[in-house]
């Protein structure tokens, strides 16, 4: 029983934080539509410049930051805090 928490918060975090991936990716080619390029092998350190620049982007266009930008933000922080719960509960369970 123990395990299978352990487990299910880290399948969790693994869903998590490959949704976030895809919404950096659709942000990304959002971006590059727009004229701001995002260089293939530096992408991983391009994460957060791009997220600041798709809201400020959307802002401007619509009024209101676009649905990408949550699609990002909230489930890489889910992936955190669950990545960040599986840990403590392996380490208390052991």
């Amino acid at each position: 029983m123990m395990m299978n928490v352990f487990y299910i918060l880290a399948i969790a975090t693994v869903c998590c934080a490959l949704w976030a991936t895809v919404a950096a990716i659709l942000i990304a080619i959002y971006l590059e539509k727009k004229g701001i390029m995002t260089p293939f092998f530096l992408f991983k350190f391009y994460f957060f410049r791009n997220q600041r620049l798709y809201k400020e982007i959307t802002l401007k266009e619509n009024g209101k930051i676009g649905l990408l930008f949550y699609q990002f933000i909230i489930p890489i922080n889910i992936a955190l805090l669950c990545g960040l719960a599986a840990v403590a509960f392996r380490l208390l369970n052991k």
